[in-house]
C-alpha cells in the first residue's frame, strides 16, 4: 500500500489541560488510541499522543493479513513481512526543520502470536478472544502533549494526492480541542476517596484459565525442564477474566490513577462484530528507535512500594541484593543484545546500562538498558521480526522457552506480552512490553500475569508474585465498577 509524498505540519496550541480531562471526548471518535505517560520522566515519560479516525486499518487473524476493506493482502509467513515492511514504507514524507517528538503513522499492537509467524512453534494454545493477532491503523493526525512544558502540537500528514477518507483524523481532533477550549475553567468532577477504600478485589471472583494447583505444577514443570538442561529460565503466566466487566473507558481512568505508567495505552475498536478495547499501564520500553539509534530496557525484578520510607528502603535493598533477580536481568540482556545484534551494525551492541533501581509510583525495578546503530536498510519490520517477541516474557533460550509457554499455557496470549505502540512515516519507532494490560471483549475484562521461573523457583512463592502483580488491575476493574454504579444510582 502507498500513500505516496506528502508534507508534516505541525501547529501550537492554546490549551491548558492534561491528556486526562481529553480522553472522553476522544473515546466517542472512530477507532480511538491515546499512548500516554501517566507517570513521569523527562526521557521515557514525557510525551502523551492521542489520535483517532484511521486512513487504513491492517490486520492479522489465522495467519492472513487483511486491509480496512476486509482484502487479502497476505497468507503465509513471508508475504505477511514483506507486506508490514511496505506498509511501514507507505509515506513518503518532508518534515522540514522544526521536528515533533512524534510523527503521525501506524499505531496499534502486534500480539505474542505473531510469534508463530517468526519461528516454528506446535501452537497448541488455542486462541479464544475476538481480537486479531496484529491491529494496526494508520492515522494521518495526532494530538501531542508535552509534559514537561505544558503543551499541546497538532502534527499532521498533508498528502500530495489524498484519499477521500484523508483529513478525518484532523477534523475530529480539532473539534476535540474546540470543545475543551470552550470549556476549560469548568469545575472538573473530583473522585471520591471513600470508593477507593472500599475497594476488596479477589481472584476468587474471577474465572481462571488455571486453577491454583495447575499453575503450581505447571511452575515445577519448568523447574524440571531448567533441571534437565533445556532452559535457564522461563516466563510463565495466567489469565485471569472478569465477566460483566464495567466500560473499558472507565477501566482506564481507574488504571491510570492506580498504575500510572511511562508507557500506558488506551484503544478501542469493533472486531469481529464485538466491541473490543486494550488498557495497558505498562512500565517497559521494549523497543525506541530514533535515526539510527535503537535502545530496549527490560526489566526482571519486581518489589511493591507502601509509601512507608523504611519499609520502602529495605524493599529497594532486598531487590537489589537479590540473585535471583539480578541473574534473571543478566540473562535477559544478554538475550536481547544477540537480538538486535542481528540487525546492528558489527560492534555497535553495548550493554549501556547493566542494572538499574528504577523507582515507579507503585513499585520498584530492575532495569537494563541495550543500545546499538542499526545497519542501513533495516526498517521497523525487520528490526520487529528480529526481537519479537521481547525476551523478558518469554526467557531464555527464547525460541525453546516460548515452546514450553504454548505446552503449558492452556489459551494463547493474545495482546498480553506482545507489544503496544506506534511506527512514524520517519521510521522512528516506540514499544511498550504489553504487561500490566487488560483486554476487553464486550462485557468481559481479560488480564494476564506471569513470573520468571528459574532455578529455586517456589511454585508457592510464584503464584503469589502472580496475584500480586494482578492485584492493581483488579483493583481498576473493581473501582470502575463502584463509579459506575454510584452514577447509575445518581
Amino acid at each position: 500500500m502507498r500513500f505516496g509524498k506528502g508534507k508534516i505540519r505541525t501547529q501550537r496550541l492554546n490549551l491548558n489541560c492534561t491528556p486526562g480531562a481529553m480522553l472522553k471526548l476522544l473515546a466517542q471518535q472512530k477507532d480511538p488510541v491515546m499512548l500516554e505517560s501517566s507517570a513521569l520522566h523527562d526521557e521515557f515519560g514525557r510525551y502523551t499522543i492521542l489520535t483517532c479516525s484511521p486512513l487504513e486499518v491492517i490486520t492479522l487473524n489465522d495467519g492472513v493479513l487483511k486491509n480496512i476493506s476486509g482484502e487479502i493482502i497476505a497468507d503465509s509467513d513471508e508475504s505477511i513481512w514483506s507486506e508490514l515492511s511496505d506498509a511501514f514504507a507507505c509515506v513518503d514524507a518532508e518534515i522540514g526543520t522544526q521536528k515533533p517528538a512524534y510523527m503521525p503513522g501506524w499505531f496499534g499492537y502486534f500480539g505474542y502470536e505473531l510469534g508463530r509467524h517468526i519461528e516454528k512453534l506446535p501452537s497448541k494454545a488455542p486462541r479464544d478472544t475476538a481480537l486479531p493477532d496484529v491491529r494496526l491503523g494508520f492515522y494521518d493526525a495526532l494530538l501531542v502533549y508535552d509534559a514537561k512544558e505544558h503543551t499541546w502540537q497538532l502534527v499532521w500528514l498533508e498528502l500530495e494526492n489524498p484519499p477521500k477518507d484523508a483529513g478525518q483524523a484532523i477534523e475530529s481532533l480539532q473539534k476535540i480541542v474546540a470543545a475543551e477550549q470552550e470549556h476549560e475553567g469548568d469545575p472538573r468532577p473530583v473522585p471520591t476517596e471513600h470508593a477507593d477504600a472500599a475497594i476488596q478485589p479477589s481472584v476468587n471472583d474471577t474465572q481462571r484459565h488455571f486453577t491454583p494447583a495447575q499453575y503450581k505444577q505447571a511452575v515445577a514443570r519448568c523447574v524440571e525442564y531448567i533441571a534437565a538442561g533445556d532452559i535457564f529460565q522461563v516466563n510463565l503466566s495466567q489469565r485471569f477474566s472478569m465477566h460483566g466487566a464495567p466500560e473499558p473507558l472507565a477501566i482506564h481512568q481507574a488504571l491510570r490513577k492506580r498504575n500510572p505508567a511511562w508507557y500506558a495505552a488506551y484503544m478501542s475498536f469493533v472486531s469481529h462484530g464485538k466491541n473490543c478495547a486494550v488498557v495497558s499501564s505498562s512500565p517497559e520500553l521494549f523497543l525506541r528507535v530514533r535515526g539510527e539509534k535503537v535502545i530496549t530496557r527490560p526489566i526482571k525484578g519486581t518489589r511493591p512500594r507502601i509509601a512507608d520510607a523504611e519499609v520502602d528502603a529495605a524493599a529497594a535493598a532486598d531487590l537489589l541484593s537479590s540473585p535471583k533477580d539480578n541473574a534473571e536481568l543478566a540473562m535477559i540482556i544478554d538475550l536481547l543484545r544477540n537480538d538486535i545484534g542481528r540487525v546492528c551494525r558489527f560492534g555497535t551492541v553495548k550493554v549501556t546500562e547493566p542494572r538499574r533501581l528504577e523507582t515507579h509510583p507503585t513499585v520498584f525495578h530492575l532495569v537494563g538498558t541495550v543500545e546499538g546503530q542499526l545497519r542501513q536498510g533495516v526498517g521497523p519490520a525487520e528490526l520487529l521480526r528480529a526481537t519479537f517477541p521481547g525476551g523478558s516474557i518469554t526467557g531464555a533460550p527464547k525460541i525453546r522457552s516460548m515452546e514450553i509457554i504454548d505446552e503449558l499455557e492452556p489459551v494463547a496470549r493474545g495482546v498480553y506480552t506482545g507489544c503496544i505502540g506506534t511506527i512514524g512515516v520517519d521510521g522512528s519507532c516506540e514499544w511498550n512490553i504489553a504487561i500490566r494490560t487488560i483486554v476487553c471483549e464486550g462485557k468481559t475484562a481479560h488480564l494476564q500475569v506471569g513470573g520468571g521461573i528459574v532455578a529455586d523457583s517456589s511454585p508457592d512463592g510464584e503464584y503469589e508474585e502472580t496475584l500480586h502483580k494482578a492485584r492493581a488491575m483488579l483493583e481498576a476493574i473493581e473501582l470502575a465498577r463502584t463509579a459506575e454504579q454510584t452514577f447509575t444510582k445518581k
